[in-house]
């Protein structure tokens, strides 16, 4: 992954457009940084009224924050939603290896701090919350699935099934709160975490096995690459057409829409 990464901001896997992201940023003050592993923090932000429109989100979406730098000034990075429409605006970033924006966030980042922010942007979002889904996760990519659940469970009537691999059971990111969604629908979602301590990476033949029963529907994928490569061999395998595979890339941002 490259030094300044962002999910594309709209790339339509049918069709093969691009949504524009949008130019206008705002300042936010940050309400509360909660730790939800040792490296993983989750970071809400206020939303003054009169900017609550510009910042309506769908789920799945993602914002795209101005990170102080010595060196540049500011850098750009986008993080993912975790959380449905109509709450608190809350992204959840994870630290990354020689990562300076996340290891930033994760160190420094304090109530009251005020950050420049881009509107939500993104259509790595279902276009039916009562749909039934799968749902294929790696690592960090819980955080804009996680938002798809919560807003299905909440506003939909949908089963959903969701793999979330990670490296063991101290890196899960929302264990609890899918813990507790899992209890409060239990015919309607279905938690599957997948550690590679007990398991070892999960190979195209087991993700193929644990796809096969779901291949009829639309299915949510983000994670690392090799992770996502491996997902996507074995939806292929199962005949699930391009239209229904929505996935969560990540390029490097050509400019910084926060720099003149």
């Amino acid at each position: 992954m490259a030094k300044t990464t962002c999910p594309v901001a709209g790339i339509d896997r049918a069709a093969g457009t691009i949504a524009p992201v949008a130019e206008t940023s705002y300042e936010l003050t940050v309400a509360e940084v909660r730790p939800e592993t040792r490296e993983a923090v989750s970071v809400v932000l206020e939303v003054p009224a009169e900017h609550a429109e510009q910042f309506a989100f769908a789920p799945g979406q993602f914002l795209t924050l101005a990170v102080p730098s010595e060196r540049t000034g500011l850098v750009a990075r986008c993080y993912s939603l975790c959380v449905p429409p109509g709450e608190p605006l809350t992204v959840t970033v994870k630290r990354t290896r020689d990562g300076y924006a996340s290891g930033w966030i994760n160190d420094h980042l304090a109530v009251g701090d005020v950050l420049r922010v881009l509107p939500p942007s993104g259509i790595f979002t279902p276009k039916d919350r009562s749909a039934d889904l799968l749902l294929l996760a790696a690592g960090s990519g819980i955080t804009p699935v996680m938002s798809i659940v919560r807003a299905a469970m909440r506003d939909g009537t949908g089963h959903v099934v969701l793999l979330d691999a990670n490296r063991d059971e101290e890196s899960v990111i929302f264990a609890e709160p899918l813990r507790r969604l899992a209890e409060a629908h239990p015919d309607r979602l279905v938690v599957e975490h997948w550690l590679e301590t007990d398991r070892g990476l999960p190979t195209q033949e087991q993700l193929r096995d644990f796809a096969a029963p779901y291949a009829g529907r639309d299915v949510f994928l983000c994670g690392p690459a090799p992770f996502m490569a491996v997902a996507n061999a074995a939806l292929r395998e199962l005949g699930v057409p391009r239209a229904r595979r929505h996935q969560e890339r990540f390029v490097s941002l050509a400019t910084n829409p926060f720099v003149d």
